[in-house]
């Protein structure tokens, strides 16, 4: 595997995390400069991963079974979760645009607390549905060195959310986004006993 590969799909994203858990703990994550610049390296850290990657000479996945049975539903499925939420939100009227992701309404802040739709299921199905869509893109695409990058990404993903919901959300909304934490998982359904 090339040696720029490996660098930059490891360090970068341990220092987009470590950067952004220190502004947050610092304060500065209010600061809708600091935040939109986090943000938006994170997006373009992800967008050369998911679809430079692809395209970079390494060896490919024989198995075209695998690659196009699997990796078009689960790409397809993961576009499907990632855009559900858009639309509730429009739907929901909670921001203007519908051609953007969840990233537009962390720049400006939350419109409104949305927990009905796809949120009564799990905190983040954007999330969710970009990491199912992840996988099954390079499953299409059989690098093997994207099979290698993929845990860091999902890594990746797991690690901002918290950082999100924390500094983000719970900020904005207090003790009510507690309450919901406790009834709702954050990528997975939660279990609820009687």
């Amino acid at each position: 595997m090339p040696v720029w590969i490996m660098l930059g799909g490891i360090l970068f994203p341990v220092l987009f995390i470590l950067s952004s858990w220190i502004s947050a703990k610092s304060g500065r994550f209010g600061n809708k400069f600091v935040r939109t610049s986090i943000i938006l390296t994170g997006i373009v850290f992800l967008a050369g991963m998911i679809f430079g990657l692809p395209f970079v000479h390494q060896p490919r996945l024989s198995n075209i079974h695998l690659r196009f049975f699997v990796g078009v539903p689960l790409t397809i499925l993961g576009m499907g979760f990632r855009m559900h939420p858009l639309i509730y939100f429009k739907k929901m009227k909670t921001r203007p645009d519908l051609l953007t992701s969840k990233w537009v309404l962390t720049l400006h802040g939350p419109a409104c607390f949305v927990t009905s739709g796809p949120y009564r299921i799990v905190r983040q199905p954007q999330y969710v549905g970009g990491i199912v869509f992840i996988i099954g893109w390079f499953l299409i695409w059989g690098g093997l060195y994207s099979f290698c990058i993929l845990p860091i990404l999902i890594i990746f993903i797991l690690l901002w959310a918290p950082i999100e919901e924390k500094y983000i959300l719970e900020k904005s909304f207090g003790n009510e986004y507690k309450e919901y934490k406790k009834k709702v998982g954050m990528f997975f359904p939660k279990v609820r006993r009687k």
